[in-house]
């Protein structure tokens, strides 16, 4: 199994800690809050900074350490961070150049200390003060090894809602990322024993990840309660035609590895590119959305997304059988 992620001992001594102000006696050290930044103090950018940092310490119910992972910043923020007043829980800040985000993420893990590892981007915040804590408990009561929970885009709250049920696209989920990773909970040795993210993506490695934990064995259990306010755009929008290319990787290999299928670049076009699977591999699809339904557990059960799962289940078969 191949790691990247790097040894902790190589990157303490360029590490600040900042030990949380208001000196509340030590408890058990529950989640790593790991947030990847590159001159967030740009382009009007600090206010969003703010908002993040306040989020991470005003979580209750859980101890939380804030890791904040920056790329040798040019704009003041590691004196930024340095003045900031963390009163409630402890901040760690890296500044030392990278190759990339998923690098800059690797490093978090190796530096991370909780049970259990979030990934919080610089213009992302949690509006839920108890939201780590209530993915902590799911975790603990389920043994899963990893959590999820609905995300809030940032604007008007009213307009939409993503990824409010679950159900509706994760038939999907081993072709295109269809559960939110901003809100996702991993267990730190979860992360350690499929090597972290893999560098070699510049805009897939989220979804790569979470692929690789199910094919390890992994199990998901779903929050109910949105706690993530996320900033849309991003890199990830900007070169479709990279994007494509790394999604018929994952897909490629996740197959490969799970189900012994190896695509064709014609079969894997019709897949990535029209979420559909050839028709000779049917079989595979029927055995993926078994392994769905064994993975994912603490999901709605109301009759409405049972019956909005169904549905979808037998639009996307029959699309598969007629080749349409």
């Amino acid at each position: 199994m191949f790691s990247n992620i790097p040894s902790s001992e190589a990157l303490q001594s360029a590490l600040i800690v900042k030990p949380a102000s208001n000196g509340t006696p030590c408890t058990e050290l529950m989640v790593s809050v790991v947030t990847v930044c590159l001159n967030p103090l740009k382009d009007g950018r600090k206010e969003l900074l703010v908002k993040n940092l306040d989020s991470v310490q005003q979580q209750t119910g859980v101890k939380v350490e804030h890791l904040i992972i920056d790329g040798a910043s040019s704009d003041g923020t590691v004196e930024f961070l340095t003045q900031y007043d963390n009163k409630c829980n402890d901040i760690r800040i890296l500044s030392k150049s990278d190759s990339g985000i998923y690098d800059a993420m690797n490093r978090g893990i190796a530096l991370s200390r909780g049970k259990y590892v979030t990934f919080l981007n610089s213009d992302d915040f949690y509006h839920r003060p108890n939201g780590l804590a209530l993915s902590v408990k799911a975790l603990e009561d389920s043994g899963c090894g990893f959590s999820f929970a609905p995300i809030l885009p940032e604007g008007p709250r009213f307009l939409h809602r993503l990824h409010r049920h679950p159900d509706r696209h994760l038939h999907r989920i081993f072709i295109f990322p269809t559960i939110p990773h901003q809100s996702m909970l991993y267990r730190r040795t979860a992360l350690h024993e499929v090597g972290g993210y893999d560098s070699f993506y510049r805009m897939g490695g989220d979804h790569d990840l979470t692929l690789r934990l199910i094919a390890a064995g992994n199990k998901a259990c779903f929050v109910n309660k949105a706690f993530v306010t996320f900033a849309s755009g991003g890199y990830s929008t900007q070169d479709v035609a990279l994007k494509i290319r790394e999604k018929k990787r994952r897909v490629r290999n996740f197959h490969k590895e799970v189900f012994g299928v190896e695509f064709s670049d014609e079969e894997l076009d019709t897949l990535v590119q029209r979420y559909r699977y050839p028709r000779r591999y049917l079989s595979v699809y029927v055995a993926s959305q078994q392994m769905i339904c064994k993975i994912f557990v603490g999901l709605p059960h109301c009759i409405c997304l049972r019956l909005l799962y169904s549905f979808n289940y037998w639009k996307y078969y029959l699309k598969c059988l007629l080749g349409i």
